[in-house]
């Protein structure tokens, strides 16, 4: 595996996207170390993650001309500085401020790393690549954050949070200065903000923010359903949640090899419909053998569905501005679906959350579907272009 893989995955996973591979247990933690409830904490987290959207969004219109490896080193150490500050706060204000900070380089290395995938000759292989260490990532702290917490609290998850940061600094300082040359900036009338407000930038957002409201939404209330629902001890379902974290190994691998002989719409489709499929029985089951089946498969047709998604989004774009906004549109539809799956129990429980669900695939599968056929259209165009007119 070589720089081009790992430098970006440092930033996308090691520092973007690690807060949110982690987020029931920092939920947790925060209710145990300030002493608040379920909606204080609920509110810290939406801070955090919409303060990790913010930042990702507002460095996207300059990343195809922006210094990305010291823009990803500044956002390094500002996430393993805030990181480090929550862990010697003593108030809940306190909190939120140093989750803030942290969050705001969260976000930029986020579009950093992403940029960088999308300006490769091959994107797609290259995420698909990237996803896969990311969930090597994510097994690793799905079994250090536990322990970290039990001995720590809030302080040990935030803990492994800034380690892990701090280690992938050296992959980070591979990342490319200026991917993009000169002679190759926008020309006129083809500005970074124009680029994202065309319709296949806006589709391509609305795909994957909705995407994540409709797996954040069932994810954040996965636990409850559990040991609620279905009955199971704490024990059980850290077991099952340590064979989901395992599973979401197979997402990428089977990605690589379904990609051979499948086109890239229908590899999207197929992960739009069954992720959805997943989550929506999640919901609604009362059985314990189904829930532990559907709970091993989520991860797993999770990462193989957002490995295609941003693959489509940097061949949109592959000076980077479409894949740089695409990671904040994962914060924002993050931040936002714990307010609606409160919402969807507070009209009619399970049933009505599992409507919502429904909702935000059909959304999902319609977004996808435009910018697939506005993507195709304009890369046949692109095709067209290139070949010699006859005189």
């Amino acid at each position: 595996m070589d720089k081009s893989i790992l430098a970006p995955f440092a930033a996308i996973y090691g520092v973007g996207l690690a807060p949110l591979l982690i987020l029931p247990f920092i939920f947790t933690s925060v209710m145990s170390e300030f002493g608040v409830g379920e909606s204080a904490a609920g509110s810290l987290i939406t801070y955090y993650i919409a303060t990790m959207c913010i930042a990702s969004l507002a460095v996207a219109p300059i990343i195809g001309r922006a210094p990305r490896r010291t823009l990803a080193l500044v956002a390094t150490l500002i996430a393993i500085i805030g990181s480090v500050a929550v862990m010697f706060v003593d108030s809940y204000a306190q909190g939120v401020a140093a989750f803030v900070f942290a969050g705001i380089g969260s976000g930029i290395a986020l579009s950093c790393g992403n940029a960088v995938v999308a300006g490769y000759k091959n994107p797609d292989d290259s995420i698909h690549k990237i996803v896969l260490i990311g969930t090597i990532l994510m097994v690793v702290l799905l079994n250090l954050v536990p322990s970290a917490i039990g001995h720590w609290s809030l302080a040990g998850a935030m803990g492994v949070l800034a380690l892990v940061h701090l280690l992938l600094l050296p992959f980070i300082l591979m990342l490319p200065q200026h991917p993009v040359p000169a002679v190759q900036q926008e020309s006129a009338g083809q500005s970074a903000t124009s680029v994202l407000l065309k319709p296949v930038s806006l589709a391509i957002l609305a795909m994957v923010g909705f995407y994540f409201i409709r797996d954040t939404m069932v994810w954040v209330f996965a636990e409850h359903i559990g040991t609620s629902r279905i009955g199971m001890t704490p024990d059980s379902l850290g077991f099952l949640f340590g064979i989901h974290g395992a599973t979401s190994l197979l997402g990428p691998v089977i990605l690589l090899w379904a990609g051979t002989f499948l086109s890239r719409g229908w590899l999207l489709a197929l992960g739009i419909v069954s992720t959805g499929v997943i989550t929506h029985l999640v919901t609604q089951t009362d059985s314990y053998p189904v829930y532990a089946a559907i709970v091993v498969l989520w991860s797993t047709a999770h990462f193989f569905t957002y490995s295609c998604m941003m693959a489509l989004a940097s061949v949109a774009d592959t000076k980077g501005r479409i894949a740089a906004a695409a990671g904040s549109a994962v914060m924002a539809g993050t931040a936002v679906a714990p307010v609606l799956a409160g919402y969807a129990f507070d009209l009619g429980g399970y049933g009505t959350l599992g409507y919502f669900v429904a909702a935000a695939v059909l959304l999902t599968l319609v977004s996808g579907l435009y910018a697939l056929y506005a993507t195709h259209k304009a890369e046949k165009a692109d095709s067209l272009q290139a070949v010699p007119q006859a005189e």
